[in-house]
């Protein structure tokens, strides 16, 4: 059965009327007997290397053609033939003989075959078998461009590998233009084609300064419990509010305690969520003088900025899962260790860009007590500055604020309490007094 199959489809491919009406006369003719008088005919013409290289190719390049049978039995090769014909693909014959026919590679085939000195582009031309190629790829006349954009078509494999397969085999003028053309026109392209690729991510107008520009999202559940986020554009300042009920009203209920303590901004970002498209939402945004943008439906990757400390926020709820304490108070530890730490964005804390300053957290008790060290620096840093320092058992004048006839008597020092303040024992009494409230004096008095 096979090779009845691959007999039928031989002859199908045979272009040349002699051969096929010789192959004709034959009754119950089998698959070898066919290629011994296709190649012995052949042969007398042309020698047998054409029809292998070209009818062979182009024959194993179609679809099985069933057999087709007469009433009484005998089979209709003529009448395949003559079926699938239209239908073969193009060959190089076929190139060569409409190559010279071409308005545009008519006269550039002539001047090949005479020799001329081309110039520029047209000196990457050549002759091979009566075909023009350009480099390696077969230049293709106008007549069979649309059969080769149908071949290279198949499969439906989209323009970008339909023009690799183009770069590589055929070439004519606009063959790119023609090829985005053809897929673009396509109908069961456009009917079963995928999603576009995702346009790049927008980028918001980094504001001018702090509470500029907000954007707000809902997190959640989280544990049964829903999030309002309330995102700063410009220092990346979060604030989070846990709400039992995401209404509008409890919505406007946060955003006015959150204006009360920064003032109102001038742009609020949303989603398309109901509690932000709402009448009494709208009313809320107008009344206020902030104008309200929304992402696209379907779309809310628009609201990045809050959609990305959605996601920050839902991780370290559920990594604190196990953490001692209460909702609240993870949200808390949470909130205060992410406004102290520098934004990859910024390079700066949100802290430090919304507030002008940073905040203290345990973090600080791990480091060394510099305070003394900076102070000291600071005033040996003023000009001319001399410190007045005493030391344990010195006798000093103290001033007396209680005595009503005299404003200094005679003590000890017995104690350096800071920098500039000691402790001094007058008269059996334990004073605290300045280093100006003290004066030094010489060792006999």
């Amino acid at each position: 059965m096979s090779n009845i199959m691959l007999r039928d489809v031989f002859v199908s491919g045979l272009r040349d009327k002699a051969i096929l009406d010789r192959l004709f006369e034959e009754d119950n003719i089998g698959l070898e007997k066919t290629l011994q008088i296709a190649l012995a005919m052949e042969k007398a013409c042309k020698g047998a290397n054409d029809i292998m290289g070209q009818g062979i190719k182009a024959v194993l390049a179609l679809p099985i053609v069933k057999n087709l049978r007469r009433p009484g039995g005998k089979r209709r090769y003529h009448n395949i033939s003559n079926d699938t014909i239209e239908t073969l693909p193009v060959t190089s014959r076929e190139l060569r003989q409409e190559t010279g026919k071409d308005e545009e590679l008519g006269p550039l085939l002539r001047a090949l075959r005479e020799g001329r000195n081309l110039q520029g582009r047209e000196a990457q031309y050549t002759i091979e078998d009566g075909c023009i190629l350009y480099g390696q790829r077969v230049c293709i006349p106008k007549k069979y461009q649309k059969n080769v954009l149908d071949e290279l078509h198949t499969g439906h494999l989209g323009m970008v590998k339909m023009k690799v397969l183009a770069r590589s085999f055929v070439y004519w003028k606009d063959i790119d233009k023609n090829i985005e053309e053809a897929v673009r026109n396509c109908v069961d392209c456009a009917r079963h084609k995928t999603h576009p690729s995702k346009a790049e991510v927008h980028y918001w107008e980094y504001p001018s300064m702090p509470w500029e520009r907000i954007h707000i999202d809902f997190a959640g559940p989280i544990f049964e419990h829903m999030f309002l986020l309330i995102v700063d554009a410009h220092s990346k300042w979060l604030e989070v509010y846990p709400m039992k009920v995401t209404t509008t009203k409890k919505t406007i209920e946060c955003l006015r305690d959150t204006f009360a303590r920064f003032g109102l901004p001038r742009v609020l970002v949303s989603d398309n969520g109901s509690q932000f498209t709402s009448y009494e939402f709208q009313r809320f945004m107008q009344s206020n003088g902030i104008k309200l943008k929304t992402s696209a439906p379907f779309k809310p990757s628009s609201n990045g900025q809050a959609e990305r400390y959605v996601a920050s926020l839902k991780q370290s709820l559920r990594a604190m899962q196990k953490y001692e304490g209460n909702m609240q108070q993870k949200q808390s530890t949470f909130l205060l260790q992410y406004r102290k730490a520098p934004n990859a964005t910024t390079t700066h804390s949100p802290a430090m860009l919304f507030l002008k300053r940073e905040i203290r957290t345990r973090i600080y008790l791990f480091l060394p007590e510099l305070k003394s060290r900076v102070q000291d620096r600071i005033r040996k840093g003023v000009f001319e500055f001399r410190d007045r320092k005493f030391d344990i058992g010195d006798k000093v004048p103290v001033r007396i604020y209680r005595a009503a006839n005299s404003k200094w008597k005679f003590g000890k020092i017995v104690n350096r309490d800071g920098v500039l303040h000691y402790t001094v024992e007058v008269q059996g009494t334990l004073v605290r007094r300045h280093v100006d409230q003290i004066r030094p004096v010489g060792d006999h008095v």
